[in-house]
């Protein structure tokens, strides 16, 4: 007897275990490649480098006299700064003398001092707050007692 061949039927192979294997490893390089790139451009292009990053200062001392409050800043940063504004706050966080527009410059390391006139409203032996707040937005705060 002779095989009778059906149409339409054809031998099928199926692929080796070993093409299956190598196939899904570089599937699965290549997607993490290109993962690997776009997070590393990502953060690359996220990173660029803040002035105010570097800016750090510090209130060291705080004078008054009357009504007016002198602060000793010091610029404990790596680069220079300019302070802008300078707030005294009373214990529940009202204003109660500003000054605006100070523009003082400090170098790395140096100390100068702000003041703040005309403050009104202060009670001795109650805590108060100096707020130093440069051009860039880095700021410092100070708590003291009125005398």
């Amino acid at each position: 007897m002779k095989a009778i061949r059906i149409a339409g039927k054809r031998s099928r192979k199926a692929v080796s275990p070993v093409v299956a294997t190598v196939i899904l490893v570089l599937i699965s390089v290549v997607a993490g490649v290109m993962l690997w790139l776009w997070v590393s451009g990502f953060t690359s292009a996220a990173t660029a480098p803040q002035p105010a990053l570097y800016e750090r200062i510090k209130i060291e001392a705080v004078q008054v006299s009357e009504s007016t409050v002198t602060i000793y800043v010091r610029n404990v940063g790596s680069v220079a700064t300019t302070i802008d504004y300078v707030y005294v706050l009373d214990p529940g966080g009202t204003i109660i003398g500003e000054e605006g527009g100070v523009n003082t410059s400090l170098s790395p390391g140096e100390v100068n001092t702000v003041q703040v006139s005309s403050v009104s409203g202060a009670t001795s032996g109650y805590s108060y707050t100096v707020k130093v707040v440069t051009k860039n937005g880095v700021e410092a705060s100070y708590t003291f007692v009125w005398p």
